[in-house]
């Protein structure tokens, strides 16, 4: 596994449709701040990813602007347990988000599908 794992194509992909993300690979871990967030990471559910690791389920960690982890926080500590240095972070920038206005052929029920969620 060396010092990185790469996610599959298709997350590049999937994020790549919206202005307000900004995929990196092999992105510093090092760089990740953290501060506390909703729920706790459970030792559990990293063990069991540890157990358990499935490359093709390996996917980004997301972050703010200012590097704070959003969302991963299992993911984040997997890859510091595993020795990783560096992982693929998507960078959200809330701003352009919040003002974010689809094109009108949008379909987020392509995107569910797409997905494998529906």
């Amino acid at each position: 596994m060396r010092n990185y794992i790469l996610c599959r194509k298709h997350w590049n992909e999937m994020y790549a449709k919206y202005p307000f993300y900004n995929y990196i690979k092999k992105f510093p871990i090092s760089e990740i701040k953290r501060k506390k967030l909703i729920n706790e990471v459970d030792r559990n559910e990293v063990l069991h990813m540890l157990e358990n690791f499935y490359k093709d389920a390996w996917e980004p960690v997301m972050l703010d602007k200012e590097n704070f982890l959003i969302d991963g926080q299992h993911r984040l500590e997997f890859a510091m347990l595993k020795g990783l240095k560096y992982i693929d972070v998507i960078i959200l920038d809330e701003e352009v988000m919040n003002n974010y206005q689809p094109p009108k052929e949008y379909d987020v029920f392509e995107d569910l599908k797409n997905l494998g969620i529906i």
